[in-house]
């Protein structure tokens, strides 16, 4: 972006775009984004001010958010926001970037918890506490436990459920809790291979340790279901539904079913116990 041009809001944006299409899926959604952010403007002002020329010193914060992204920051860590469920979070770099498969995941639950009158859940591997505070949120009654294995995750949550005005019904704890009489357990856990971490590269931006799920992807459900015992497991898996996650379940005298996400990738595993009565068609 060469200095000594005048820029106004469209030719920033027009130049931003081919720039990040280089290591972007969404580069003119990244540059609106940044520059939103670099202005404090939203998006929406940037399209009715699209000839609106640009300071020296907007220009130099927008390049040097612009140069994070290209070098594979992710664009929530650099705002430090994102919005999930239509709330609004505060987000770092020390957990995952929440996915919009992981809304399909909660939606899922919101509709069979209403159905069903269950009131208390388990979020396990909170990160940025979107499921938790979300389950809080859209359940009035809901008591949420939500735990982690990082102080700045517990943080991070807590600040989160503050923020959406839950505090008071999202508890954190670190580590493993003994809970009784749970409806729920939800888990959004690292499922990729040690292999597959390896080639997406465009994931090395994230903590490793909030992706993957030791080396056959498996290792976090297994914790999970051998700790546990709620009427029904709600968990994020890969695509394909693993031949190993499978056997884990089966090995275990568990059954499940499987919901494809909107992309018609498999995304979601409500799973409960031999024993238990299934109350999905």
């Amino acid at each position: 972006m060469a200095s000594k041009r005048n820029w106004n809001v469209k030719s920033v944006l027009d130049w931003t775009t081919k720039y990040l299409s280089k290591i972007s899926k969404s580069p003119r959604t990244d540059a609106e984004i940044l520059l939103g952010y670099a202005m404090k403007k939203d998006r929406l002002w940037l399209y009715v001010n699209y000839d609106l020329e640009l300071s020296s010193d907007i220009l130099d914060k927008y390049r040097e958010v612009v140069k994070l992204r290209y070098n594979g920051m992710p664009i929530q860590y650099i705002t430090g926001e994102k919005t999930f469920m239509a709330l609004n979070f505060k987000l770092n770099d020390k957990v995952l970037v929440p996915r919009p498969e992981t809304e399909e995941l909660v939606e899922r639950l919101l509709m069979d918890a209403r159905a069903n009158g269950w009131k208390k859940f388990l979020d396990v591997g909170t990160g940025s506490g979107v499921i938790a505070v979300s389950i809080a949120k859209y359940i009035p009654n809901a008591e949420v436990w939500a735990i982690d294995v990082t102080e700045d995750a517990l943080k991070l949550t807590l600040e989160n459920a503050k923020r959406n005005g839950v505090s008071e019904r999202v508890h954190v704890h670190k580590g493993h809790l003994e809970l009784e009489n749970l409806d729920v357990v939800i888990s959004n856990p690292p499922y990729l291979t040690e292999d597959e971490w390896e080639k997406l590269e465009e994931l090395h931006g994230e903590p490793v340790e909030a992706l993957v799920g030791g080396k056959d992807g498996n290792g976090v459900y297994e914790e999970i279901i051998h700790r546990y015992s709620p009427k029904r497991f709600y968990f994020e898996i890969a695509h394909p539904f693993r031949s190993s996650l499978k056997r884990l379940f089966d090995e275990n005298n568990l059954r499940y079913e499987i919901f494809k996400d909107l992309s018609n990738r498999d995304r979601i595993a409500i799973v409960w116990r031999e024993d238990g009565t299934s109350t999905f068609g």
